[in-house]
């Protein structure tokens, strides 16, 4: 039982319910990109740039506390005006589905690293780069959507502006 949660708590996100402050942001049509939308993605990813090296924590919400994957990922959202939710699945399941072939920065990156649904989530920055808070050995880092690793995991991608 004790194996089984810190297994839980070295590769999963936060599952803290969603609880809005205001109704998800919109600063255009999903989907659809356009210079000021791009801005909006490229201000969400130095959000999350700002806190690259901070440690990983389960549940955390802030660069004081430590980031888990959705903390980092509604942090940076909601620093640039745009509330989405706070737990990996929810975010998941809001949002636009966006084509892999399309990305762009800001929008959320979603895996498969336990279990059989999506448990993690990251920031698209671009040339198939992500930030992400990885894991309780790890600090919010880059890495690469390309890697064997998160290839094989990988499960869409969401907008939402």
């Amino acid at each position: 039982m004790l194996s089984g949660l810190a297994l839980s708590l070295v590769t999963a996100c936060s599952v803290v319910p969603y609880h809005p402050d205001k109704t998800t942001g919109s600063t255009g049509s999903y989907g659809n990109v356009n210079q000021s939308n791009q801005s909006v993605g490229r201000e969400i990813v130095q959000s999350a740039k700002l806190q690259m090296g901070t440690p990983y924590k389960f549940g955390g919400n802030s660069p004081k506390e430590g980031f888990d994957c959705s903390g980092l990922a509604s942090y940076s959202y909601r620093l640039n005006g745009i509330s989405i939710p706070r737990s990996t699945p929810d975010q998941f399941k809001s949002g636009q589905h966006i084509d892999r072939n399309k990305l762009s920065a800001g929008d959320l990156l979603f895996f498969r690293t336990m279990g059989q649904s999506v448990s993690h989530v990251g920031i698209y920055i671009d040339n198939d780069t992500f930030i992400h808070a990885p894991n309780s050995r790890k600090n919010v880092q880059v890495d690469s959507l390309d890697s064997a690793y998160y290839k094989k995991r990988y499960l869409g991608a969401r907008r939402y502006w």
